[in-house]
């Protein structure tokens, strides 16, 4: 699960290119001084998360080279700056990586503090220190246009020394003279060898239903940032489609859990697309459609689970009508069907950017309809009806979950001291 959330920002354009090149260079220098290399990729592709979240007010198409270097300035001499108190908290969240990292949070929160308030002798503070650097030299990277030999690198981060311990420095010096490291460096700048790198530190794991609903919860988070449409659509299909699996007494949670990553590839999807008001274009609607091929390679890691092919296959119609691979009914599963249903149910339920939402009764129609053309298969539509005319509670399809509401309370108190701050200073 936690490859989901690594693959996920990696296809953020940008922010996705300095995470894996800070994670990469900090397993590296991490490796020469013999501290845990995996550790410290984990606490590097995750240490600016909290950049790209709701409170920055910025969509995630509009992440760019500088805003990324703007904010990773340091704002005071110790250095526990805004972002990084953000990244700490959310990824404090996943529990299964604290488990294993117990001190990725604090690895994170103080990347960016000087090394005169760091102790040399704690693992964690060294491992800030790593990723400090390693941030730098991600940044030189992708501020400069023309590859940098390493005695650019050496050139500039001279004046910035004192920021560092002197092992580490002299570690990410011997890191970057060898000629793969700056490669690999760029290859990752030019979106080659990502998949690679990630497949090299992604480990087995065995993860529960509640592993899954915080991976869906801090990343449903993030896309709010995107559009809060995305991620209100992914809870109600989840909830819609384990509804109908609960009715045949199926094990919901697979249901519920290709619900949640069904649409994860609109990540990638443009802000102007997922949001236009009106029809979209042939060309718009071609890469509106792309998503569910993302969505296949971010989740690919998760081939053999049983709710993988119901969540990449849900724009699929047993007519053949369907993409990307236009699968016809006899080649879906049960499982595959009822994702369809739900996902085109819901899509109808909600609410557009060109149009207001429509009653459980109105969506329904929508849903017989496509069932009578021979798009939706009937034994899911059966179930639903049931559900619809039986009872069932439609107008509690949002979730929130427990840790958004903490990561949203944490990050609304941030925001009010930095107003208060700048008040202060403005008087």
């Amino acid at each position: 699960m936690i490859d989901i959330v690594i693959k996920s920002i990696t296809f953020v354009h940008n922010f996705g290119v300095h995470s894996l090149q800070t994670a990469f260079l900090s397993s590296r220098i991490s490796g020469i001084l013999q501290l845990d290399p995996v550790e410290a990729f984990y606490s590097g592709i995750f240490h600016d998360i909290g950049m790209i979240t709701p409170h920055n007010g910025i969509a995630l198409d509009d992440v760019n080279y500088r805003y990324i270097t703007d904010r990773d300035l340091t704002s005071n001499e110790i250095g526990i700056n805004e972002h990084a108190l953000m990244s700490s908290f959310e990824i404090s969240k996943l529990s299964k990586l604290t488990k294993i990292f117990p001190n990725i949070s604090s690895n994170i929160l103080l990347h960016h503090a000087l090394a005169k308030y760091l102790d040399s002798s704690q693992k964690s503070d060294v491992m800030a220190n790593i990723i400090s650097i390693a941030d730098v030299m991600s940044l030189y990277t992708i501020n400069n246009q023309e590859e940098m030999s390493f005695e650019d690198f050496k050139t500039s981060l001279w004046p910035t020394k004192e920021r560092y311990f002197d092992f580490v420095y002299d570690a990410a010096l011997a890191t970057i003279k060898e000629d793969y490291t700056r490669w690999m460096l760029y290859d990752i700048k030019s979106g080659n060898n990502k998949e690679r790198i990630i497949n090299d530190f992604t480990f087995n794991e065995k993860y529960s239903f509640e592993d899954a609903l915080e991976t869906g919860s801090i990343l449903s988070y993030i896309i709010d940032s995107k559009s809060s449409f995305t991620r209100d659509h992914s809870w109600r299909v989840a909830r819609i489609a384990s509804a109908i699996a609960k009715e045949l007494m199926l094990d919901d949670e697979d249901f519920f859990i290709a619900g949640l990553f069904h649409d994860i590839g609109k990540i990638i999807t443009p802000i102007g697309i997922l949001e236009k008001k009106g029809k979209l274009n042939e060309r718009e609607m071609d890469i509106m459609r792309k998503h569910v091929y993302y969505s296949y390679l971010i989740l690919s890691n998760h081939k053999d689970e049983p709710w993988f092919l119901p969540a990449v296959r849900h724009q699929e119609r047993i007519d053949g009508s369907g993409y990307p691979l236009r699968l016809t009914g006899d080649k879906m599963t049960f499982k595959d069907k009822t994702l369809q249903v739900a996902d085109y149910f819901a899509a109808v339920l909600e609410p557009r950017p060109y149009r207001s939402a429509n009653s459980p009764e109105q969506a329904y129609e929508e849903i017989a309809k496509a069932v009578s053309n021979g798009v939706l298969d009937k034994s899911p539509a059966n179930i639903l009806k049931e559900l619809v005319f039986g009872g069932y509670d439609f107008s509690n399809l949002n979730f929130t979950s427990q840790i958004q509401i903490e990561i949203s309370n944490f990050e609304e108190t941030v925001v009010r001291k930095r107003r208060k701050d700048n008040s202060i200073e403005a008087s």
